[in-house]
């Protein structure tokens, strides 16, 4: 009886063990590049401003927000968006690439061929503790598919959401998995916002794209959850308030390029 309950903890551990392994490494596997798909020329006559990303392009409808304050500025824009809630920068980029009409899919972005496309990606890379060279591996992918169409992209810092406070609401087996991860990644240490920030910025350099991409701070205007809490609806997301002063803030940066 001994023996078998022995046994038994053995293939526990085993399978626990393979278990957290293949976790551990689709968790941390970089996305493969995928082909370019032609797109047929399309006759461009207003302008057209595309926005990817997480659930901060979709929870409160950020296309309509800036569409109407470019509007409001007499520019004739179209605006057109997708977001993943929950993606992290390696899902972004996979979506430009799903077919039309499959769940979280951008390419109709790229197909709409807009002036400008706006990035929203690194809050989930940052809350799973993905790691900095994670994200931004996968913002370069993003940066050179929007430039492959002739798309300028416009990157927003990630922005500095409550990490700490998201952290504390979560389960134990999601606390446990962070700080694996931390482990790997920072030797224990928590990453930060502005480890992200400054991987991506380096990053730029050294693929040479920084003069091709417009990098924008959303600090700027505030947009920061430990200096304006009551622009956010939770640690991680800007209510009503939060979205308007962003919204102005984009359509802003967009209105300066235009000029």
């Amino acid at each position: 009886m001994k023996k078998k309950s022995i046994y038994f903890i053995l293939l526990i551990a085993c399978v626990s063990i393979i278990w957290g392994v293949s976790y551990y490494r689709e968790k941390y596997a970089y996305a493969k590049a995928k082909e370019y798909y032609s797109i047929p020329p399309q006759k461009q006559s207003d302008l057209k401003v595309g926005i990817i990303g997480d659930s901060w392009v979709v929870r409160q409808n950020l296309e309509k927000f800036v569409q109407e304050k470019l509007n409001n500025k007499g520019i004739n824009a179209h605006v057109f968006s997708s977001g993943n809630p929950g993606g992290r920068s390696k899902n972004i980029y996979e979506n430009l690439f799903k077919p039309d009409g499959e769940i979280y899919s951008s390419k109709k972005v790229i197909e709409s061929q807009p002036k400008y496309c706006v990035i929203l990606a690194g809050v989930n890379d940052a809350i799973t503790q993905s790691g900095p060279d994670f994200y931004s591996h996968h913002m370069i992918m993003i940066i050179n598919t929007l430039l492959h169409y002739k798309i300028t992209p416009i990157i927003v810092n990630v922005p500095h959401v409550g990490l700490n406070e998201n952290f504390a609401e979560k389960n134990d087996f999601v606390k446990l998995s962070n700080k694996v991860s931390s482990k790997l990644i920072n030797k224990g240490e928590d990453l930060t916002v502005d480890d992200y920030r400054e991987q991506l910025f380096l990053d730029l350099k050294k693929n040479n794209v920084l003069d091709k991409v417009i990098l924008i701070n959303p600090d700027e205007v505030g947009v920061n959850y430990y200096t304006n809490k009551n622009w956010f609806a939770d640690p991680l997301h800007m209510n009503h308030t939060g979205y308007d002063i962003f919204s102005s803030f984009l359509a802003q940066k967009i209105n300066d390029l235009e000029k």
